[in-house]
């Protein structure tokens, strides 16, 4: 099937557990049928009477055999083992004859008890071989997507809500999962079960069997009439169950703002709206989910009183004995379970290819940061950071965000990125750790192309202190050591107290324990921004890039940030972008930005000093208004 073939490549990995649990599948579907088949001798047994004295069948080769030779020595090959057999079927039914009815049922049924304990172990391993299988499958495929993620272009996660991503990564891989574990498993052992079952019923009677494939259609049909509803509907509900998460996850990350503009009425009735949608369209798909097994077992129980009726009049012939008729009735119900399940598996399978193609949708889209196949190395930068020709354009458009930018960042130097908003700042920064690629031209390494560099170690060479700092939900030391899980207490605490921070950390109760919530919600701006210098300093990039790092603070904040940055400045080679161009006179160069191109560049003074700068005139604004 198509969402098999698809997760092949993850349960391939696992072949060897599959294989196993196939092939003690194989034994539970033919255990059961001797468990079933063995009541024959049973029910044959139950009497009085010759009639009831229950004897192996011998073929007319067997009686010819027997009849014409009494010893076997002259047999030879396959003939000497036909005798053999037909010989010890008909000691035992001598010793079978001798015996009362009560002691050969006692007989029988010490036979199937060990059957239906071997039957047992059997379907023990073949559940542990094939969900483990398919349960690890999964945990693979997860993996992959979580991976996935990781590196696809940023303008996917601008583009789409979080919380479609998170139904993605949650509820569609647990459906997918559903059907490559457990779901997987019943699919294997109703497969054998049907095969095996449908043998034993043509053993006990052509007749019977060949009148099962004028009435299977009446089980196979009403599968086939809800099959195209059920992928109709599930569809549907996915799609509106990732709406409903994407809208609630906007609202708790947005509700400062809906309560401040009191939109909580307008919000709920548009969570109405949708969560009305899912709701009807979750009663829809599961109507079909269960009507459609319903109509099947109508069927089957109408095939059943046919069957008894049937059976009844085949009971006249002496070769279709009582037992033979209860094994074949027993074994048609017990079929009926299967065929009941396969066609609910069907059904799962519909929910689970619309789930598995919006799973590798994502796997399948395109990566534009690719790691170099052979990376070249590179050790502490010796010479500078150089932007060469850099132009980028905004995905799938022909707009400009940088057009051709060329400059250089020495080793140890400072260069500031001003301009007004749109102009193409933080774009430019994003370049550098390959957040994003350049449409054109390249930045360079000490001459080698960061496109070269490996990821990791382009990364870890450079920090970020943006105006939006991000904390996860965890202690103040977690959040301090994110860039360096393994570091001491001791760095810790020296990259706190160089971020002056360690002073209101230990204020807390709980000190560097203390929870910071969700982004950090429990500590205000000031405070969250020095714990992310703080985070910054204890890794200890050779390149620092500070974007608009202060912008959002009050006076006092901001004063101690500065001096926070002074430790952080030292021995880095650093990136400042601005709206205050209070922080940017520190620069050895200043590149002013303007609709994605470098319209002017140079020191503070320099720029101060012509008439016609534009730097100038923002400056100007800015000192004039502040007094």
């Amino acid at each position: 099937m198509k969402i098999y073939r698809k997760l092949w490549p993850y349960l391939a990995k696992y072949k060897y557990r599959l294989s196993l649990g196939v092939f003690l599948s194989i034994f539970v579907s033919i255990f059961n049928g001797a468990s079933l088949t063995s009541l024959i001798p049973i029910f044959d047994s139950l009497g009085t009477g010759e009639n009831y004295k229950f004897q192996i069948a011998l073929t007319k080769k067997d009686q010819t055999l027997l009849s014409e030779y009494k010893n076997p020595d002259r047999l030879q090959g396959l003939t000497y083992w036909e005798w053999q057999f037909a010989n010890l079927k008909e000691k035992t039914n001598a010793e079978l004859a001798e015996k009362k009815p009560d002691d050969l049922v006692y007989l029988f049924c010490l036979i199937i008890l060990p059957i239906y304990f071997l039957k047992l172990l059997c379907l023990a391993g073949t559940v542990y071989f094939v969900n483990s299988a398919g349960l690890l499958a999964v945990k693979d495929l997860r993996q992959a997507l979580y991976q996935k993620l990781q590196v696809l272009p940023l303008n996917e996660f601008y583009r789409e809500k979080t919380g479609v991503l998170m139904s993605r990564v949650i509820n569609d891989v647990d459906i997918v999962g559903k059907v490559v574990s457990n779901d997987l498993k019943d699919a294997i052992n109703d497969f054998f079960y049907i095969i095996t079952h449908l043998i034993i019923l043509l053993v006990l009677s052509w007749k019977l069997f060949f009148l099962l494939f004028i009435v299977i259609p009446l089980i196979v049909g009403p599968v086939s009439t809800f099959a195209d509803r059920i992928r109709r509907t599930t569809k549907n509900q996915q799609e509106q169950l990732s709406e409903l998460n994407g809208d609630l996850q906007e609202v708790i990350s947005g509700i400062r703002v809906i309560r401040a503009f009191s939109m909580e009425e307008k919000e709920a009735e548009r969570f109405f709206k949708v969560n009305q949608n899912l709701s009807d369209k979750t009663f829809k798909t599961h109507f079909y989910h269960q009507i459609g097994p319903a109509l099947t077992e109508l069927s089957g129980s109408v095939v059943t009183m046919v069957f008894l009726g049937i059976g009844a009049y085949l009971l006249e012939d002496s070769s279709f004995s009582k037992g033979m008729f209860i094994a074949f009735f027993l074994t048609l119900i017990f079929l009926m379970r299967p065929l009941k399940q396969m066609s609910i598996l069907v059904n799962l399978i519909q929910a689970s290819v619309i789930a598995s193609d919006r799973v590798f949708e994502i796997l399948g889209r395109d990566v534009d940061i690719k790691e170099p196949i052979s990376p070249k190395p590179l050790g502490h930068l010796e010479k500078a950071i150089e932007y060469k020709n850099v132009t980028y354009l905004y995905p799938n458009t022909d707009l400009y965000a940088l057009k051709n930018i060329n400059l250089t960042l020495p080793k140890g130097g400072t260069i500031a990125i001003v301009g007004s908003s749109g102009a193409g700042k933080s774009t430019l920064v994003d370049l550098l750790p390959r957040l994003i690629d350049p449409s054109e031209g390249g930045i360079f390494w000490d001459d080698v192309n960061a496109k070269d560099l490996s990821l990791d170690n382009l990364r870890k060479r450079i920090g970020v202190v943006s105006q939006n700092i991000f904390l996860f939900n965890g202690s103040i030391r977690e959040n301090i050591a994110f860039g360096k899980p393994d570091a001491s207490e001791e760095e810790i605490r020296r990259a706190a107290e160089d971020a002056f921070a360690s002073e209101f950390i230990e204020s807390f109760e709980e000190g560097y324990d203390t929870i910071v919530g969700e982004r950090g919600v429990m500590l205000s701006g000031g405070q969250r921004q020095r714990i992310s210098i703080a985070r910054t300093l204890l890794a200890n990039p050779e390149v620092l890039i500070l974007d608009e790092a202060t912008s959002a603070l009050d006076t006092e904040s901001e004063r101690l940030i500065q001096q926070a940055f002074v430790r952080l400045y030292e021995n880095k080679t650093v990136i400042i972008i601005a709206h205050r161009l209070s922080t940017v006179k520190i620069a050895d160069t200043i590149y002013y930005l303007e609709n994605g191109e470098i319209v002017e560049s140079g020191s503070h003074t320099d720029l101060l000093q012509n008439p016609n700068s534009k730097y100038k005139r923002l400056y100007d604004m800015q000192f004039s208004n502040s007094n």
